[in-house]
């Protein structure tokens, strides 16, 4: 791959639309708009002002007339790849951007590969790799929560940090390598003042990777699955928090034979619902495969809501569901409230060992007051996000990074043993280099470009 030629992309969706964005970045990127982006205004657009806007004629190489279009140039080093960019603003459809792009091409400005353009920006210094996955999140988020924790690690929120813990360790790395060059003018540290700064940066280090399972939450969403034995309604639920008639319900048990999945958006946080098939025995070929895929999302879910009935007194098949669900992250949703309650909170937390707090009494007959939803809903987020995040609270969500910060982690806790151990100082220069190292490749400092590849891989093209 290239980074130095002038490259081109279109960076909206195909089809129609509004408008349609095509980008230019490199060195010929203005000078090849005198070509085929003509001011009405008369003037050379090259001689245009750095990021204002201008109403151009596009024409082809032939002179005729493609569109009119807004158009503005980005001069380096103020531009988002740290090179000379052009946008240009054209009408949106099909062929419009593409008979430009062909313009582009034939002087000799080359098509984009997947993600080139932040990959740019990140080899100019413009933005860290952790920022140029945070792209990649932005545009891949679910929920309203996704898109604030990434613009976050896209503000530099998480590479500012990440980089002020490398400091620290390149500092006490620096101090070991000064006291074994020159131990009569620099005095070693006393063990106790080694381990309290060992220390201090470990637990910032730990903070971060206990982050990552409420964070992947936040980014990726959680998998819930509705599960229980047949009419206690469990589709009723689904249809209740998705607010409207998805699945099908009846009083006939059974109704159920396939999986239905639906996202919905739960105080910002993207859940993504899974009605099963009521899990019973069955001689019925057709319920039985509804049944075995039920048992799959179940195993594959981050929460499962155990719907029971609670006109009913507790069943055999409910306390059988009950031991297949150890291990699981489980809520009790104890439905048909408005019918006389057989069935109590107390019971369930006793028999089935579900705590109280996650045992929600619950009604959603048809065409009248849902009671407990809202409660099911606060639970539920309760559960996977912070309800009040601090300013500067910084959490993960990359799998990458929390790989490279628990790297981090061993390297130290290996060297806090060192030090217990009695091993010289000079000796323990590895063990900060291996931190330091694999804080570095969460904001791409000491990265492997085989890690570099990986990460632009994703990207779409135009970005």
């Amino acid at each position: 791959m290239k980074f130095f030629d002038t490259i081109c992309a279109i960076a909206t969706p195909m089809g129609s639309g509004g408008i349609a964005i095509i980008r230019i970045s490199g060195e010929d990127a203005t000078a090849s708009m005198d070509k085929i982006a003509f001011p009405i205004s008369g003037k050379v657009f090259s001689s245009i002002e750095s990021h204002k806007m201008t109403l151009c004629v596009i024409k082809d190489r032939e002179g005729r007339v493609i569109d009119e279009a807004l158009v503005v140039s980005m001069l380096a080093p103020k531009s988002y790849t740290g090179e000379d960019v052009v946008e240009i603003q054209c009408h949106g459809g099909t062929m419009t951007a593409r008979l430009i792009m062909d313009e582009l091409q034939s002087l000799g400005i080359r098509h984009a590969e997947a993600g080139e353009f932040t990959r740019r920006a990140f080899i100019n210094g413009k933005i860290d790799l952790s920022g140029a996955e945070a792209v990649m999140d932005i545009i891949d988020a679910k929920s309203k929560l996704g898109v604030y924790d990434a613009a976050s690690s896209l503000t530099g929120k998480l590479g500012s940090k990440i980089k002020a813990l490398r400091e620290e360790v390149l500092s006490l790395a620096a101090r070991l390598s000064a006291t074994a060059d020159f131990p009569d003018e620099i005095e070693e540290m006393e063990d106790s003042e080694f381990l309290d700064k060992v220390g201090a940066i470990n637990a910032e280090i730990k903070k971060l990777i206990e982050s990552f399972e409420k964070g992947r939450f936040v980014r990726d969403g959680v998998k819930a699955s509705i599960v229980g034995r047949p009419n206690v309604g469990k589709s009723s639920l689904l249809n209740a928090l998705l607010g409207e008639e998805r699945a099908i319900v009846t009083d006939i048990p059974g109704t159920t034979r396939d999986t239905v999945e639906e996202y919905i958006n739960m105080g910002g946080l993207a859940i993504h619902l899974t009605d099963t098939a009521g899990i019973r025995e069955s001689e019925d070929a057709v319920e039985k495969i509804g049944i075995e895929r039920a048992k799959k999302s179940l195993a594959d879910a981050d929460l499962v809501l155990f719907v029971l009935d609670s006109s009913e007194e507790l069943s055999e098949e409910d306390i059988e569901i009950s031991r297949s669900l150890e291990g699981k992250n489980v809520m009790a949703v104890l439905n048909k409230q408005d019918k006389t309650p057989r069935l109590t909170i107390e019971e369930i937390e006793k028999e089935l060992g579900i705590e109280k707090e996650d045992i929600i009494p619950l009604a959603v007959p048809q065409n009248s007051e849902k009671i407990g939803l809202e409660a099911l809903e606060e639970r539920i987020c309760d559960k996977f996000v912070q309800r009040e995040n601090k300013e500067d609270e910084i959490s993960i969500s990359n799998r990458r990074h929390r790989d490279a910060l628990v790297a981090a982690e061993k390297a130290l806790l290996h060297l806090k043993e060192g030090i217990d151990m009695g091993v010289p100082y000079d000796l323990l220069y590895i063990d900060l280099e291996d931190a330091a190292a694999g804080l570095g490749e969460i904001t791409g400092e000491t990265v492997q470009e085989e890690i570099v590849n990986v990460v632009f891989e994703k990207f779409c093209v135009g970005k």
